[in-house]
């Protein structure tokens, strides 16, 4: 019985120093894979409709300072997004904001979906429209996005993802 004892608890070392060597051998840009990855799913997603672009980003509520949570009406928290739409015309720089029918929805990685009320947030000359998401973390959430700007005579649709990861 003490030799299979002691034969199990060499076996458990041996495969702990494994574990240890692995670690150590292990890729330096791995971690700066995960940023780059991590940086690129802060990144708008955007769908460009003659001249009219229109653009949803997604933040952390945790992170945001206290003028932007106030200015987007949010309060930050450890499972809430920020999601931000917004509806632009004409080249970099000389874009104005268009005033549009905006609507979201949200599909995690369960399949469980979610309507985002989205509020009309206007500020330093721009329309933006806001809404707060749940999600827990680590996740990825699939959306849609539709909008109908005044005056259209067809509805935009903007659909992707995002991978959500613990502020």
């Amino acid at each position: 019985m003490t030799e299979r004892r002691s034969r199990w608890l060499h076996a458990c070392a041996a495969l702990a120093v494994l574990c240890v060597l692995a670690g150590c051998g292990r890729d330096p840009s791995a971690a700066g894979d995960l940023a780059a990855h991590a940086e690129a799913t802060r990144q708008p997603a955007e769908l460009q409709v003659g001249d009219v672009r229109i653009h949803a980003s997604l933040a952390p509520t945790a992170t945001l300072n206290a003028t932007i949570a106030d200015r987007y009406g949010v309060a930050p928290g450890r499972s809430a997004q920020l999601l931000l739409v917004g509806v632009r015309q004409g080249p970099a720089g000389e874009e104005v904001s268009l005033p549009a029918q905006v609507t979201a929805r949200v599909r995690d990685l369960r399949g469980v979906s979610q309507d985002v009320v989205l509020r009309e947030v206007r500020s330093d000359g721009f329309i933006d429209y806001a809404g707060t998401v749940r999600v827990t973390p680590p996740d990825t959430l699939a959306f849609e996005i539709t909008v109908q700007r005044d005056g259209a005579a067809t509805t935009d649709v903007l659909r992707f993802s995002r991978d959500v990861f613990p502020p």
